[in-house]
């Protein structure tokens, strides 16, 4: 799915990155790779290393203000 070009400041721009993580997400969770793990220990690792980069971001925000 090819989605048109987004400002930075658009509101829909949110969204359609969500979109794009979604079928990239979806790809690992469904794939032959990973067969070994149920889907459901897939999405929880990726909820899992989402949530450790989210706080990674926060502290280093915190620590330029």
């Amino acid at each position: 799915m090819e989605l048109p070009t987004i400002e930075v400041s658009h509101a829909d721009r949110l969204f359609a990155c969500r979109q794009k993580v979604e079928e990239a997400v979806h790809r690992i969770i469904f794939g032959e790779e990973l067969v070994q793990f149920s889907s459901a220990e897939i999405a929880m690792a990726i909820a899992d290393v989402a949530d450790d980069y989210i706080l990674t971001v926060a502290k280093q925000q915190a620590a330029r203000h």
